[in-house]
């Protein structure tokens, strides 16, 4: 009995043992705002699956392309300075090809505006913290390698789609 006991507890961890890794993602968002262009960033994940069903990642990212509107005839531009942000992510495979998952977790960003006219120009930051969520798919080009498409909301600083590359080491 205790052989037994004992022998499947071994299997257990050594299949706990291969399903924890470590992994990184690079990605494309973008942000869904009320500009007539909206801002976009580049996203950065470290990740470590605990086990098939759950990780934890380390979010980072800084504005890439700003965002742009005018109001009467003064321009305005968005950008994203930086945002950090730690998640728990939950995830199931459909199959060996396709995974869906959410994220939940805690973001903090800061954000910059600018406008100029007639030779006088103002900016102003904003930074804070907040709740954020999101959910998406991965679509598996090798065992090590996948495409990413989610769809991230940060709360305050707003969100939107995003496209990516995961790499597991």
């Amino acid at each position: 009995m205790k052989k037994a006991l004992l022998v499947s507890l071994l299997s257990l961890a050594a299949v706990s043992a291969q399903a924890q890794s470590m992994y990184g993602d690079v990605a494309y968002q973008m942000f869904d705002t009320d500009l007539a262009t909206d801002p976009a960033a580049i996203r950065g994940i470290v990740g470590y699956q605990f086990n098939p069903n759950l990780a934890g990642e380390l979010v980072l990212g800084t504005g890439i392309r700003d965002g742009k509107d005018s109001s009467f005839g003064v321009p305005a531009k968005v950008k994203l300075d930086r945002m950090v942000g730690v998640y728990a992510k939950s995830s199931f495979k459909v199959n060996d090809s396709f995974e869906l998952y959410g994220r939940l977790g805690y973001v903090n960003y800061k954000a910059t505006a600018s406008t100029s006219a007639g030779g006088f120009s103002a900016r102003e930051s904003d930074s804070g913290s907040d709740v954020s969520f999101g959910i998406g798919g991965s679509y598996y080009i090798t065992p090590k390698m996948s495409i990413n498409v989610d769809y991230m909301d940060f709360g305050d600083l707003e969100g939107g789609l995003a496209v990516g590359l995961k790499f597991a080491f």
